[in-house]
């Protein structure tokens, strides 16, 4: 659901505590992947192409997790992307650094209004984040609530025989595909309505290009997995 306005005050002061945000990212990238890779590789030994697909999409939990806390949390984006911008003009990376290296404490990794502010730090490069009327806002919305549950039954599918090998193509090829479509047109729109003007190319490489390629190339492996498991209703081709 929505929240349109937001129950505590749009920016205290953050509570120090031992971690840092990079580091809880860390972890649960690394810790998150590692589990199913894993025990697919006990069971079945190790297959690269299980790999890139599990890390991919594990990624894409956490990135889900994150785009539900944008939706309940776009008010605080609203408000921060304006502070944001008057503080960080001309210096937007120095936002992003300070995200990911400000303290956090453990009660605070479960908040909603701790990861709103990856999408606040983001709007500075595109301010779409910020917009609850925009596409950019509402497609990632879309993939957070929609993609979160069909990702983690696709990473432990290729190892447990949670379903079926073609009904697991099946979903499969609708989630990979809507996130290969829903990247492509992200890029259209944000080129063809000139967000990047303003903006240094290294920054555009890195957080234009560089994130959202990923969710270009990795559903195209996605969706070459799942069409082969529909075909061959077998798992033989990751086992």
């Amino acid at each position: 659901m929505l929240e349109v306005t937001e129950p505590t005050a749009a920016r205290s002061e953050r509570s120090p505590g031992i971690l840092r945000v990079w580091m809880v990212v860390t972890v649960f990238v690394v810790v998150g992947a590692a589990v199913p890779i894993g025990l697919h590789i006990e069971r079945f030994g190790l297959d690269i192409g299980q790999v890139v697909l599990v890390a991919f999409t594990w990624v894409n939990v956490m990135i889900a997790l994150w785009e539900i806390s944008m939706n309940l949390r776009i008010a605080l984006i609203e408000r921060q992307h304006e502070e944001y911008v008057a503080e960080y003009r001309g210096r937007e990376l120095d936002r992003v650094v300070d995200f990911l290296t400000a303290r956090i404490r453990v009660r605070e990794i479960v908040h909603p209004s701790t990861w709103a502010q990856v999408w606040s730090s983001y709007s500075l490069f595109d301010p779409a984040y910020a917009n609850r009327k925009s596409f950019g806002f509402w497609v990632d919305s879309g993939n957070g609530y929609v993609t979160l549950i069909p990702s983690l039954l696709f990473i432990y599918g290729l190892t447990f025989d949670i379903m079926p090998a073609r009904a697991l193509g099946i979903m499969g090829l609708l989630v990979f595909w809507m996130m290969f479509y829903g990247t492509l047109v992200y890029y259209a729109a944000y080129f063809f309505n000139k967000e990047y003007v303003g903006h240094t190319r290294r920054n555009l490489v890195i957080f234009i290009g560089g994130t959202n390629s990923l969710w270009i190339f990795a559903p195209v492996w996605g969706m070459v997995v799942s069409v082969v498991l529909i075909e061959t209703n077998s798992f033989a081709f990751l086992r």
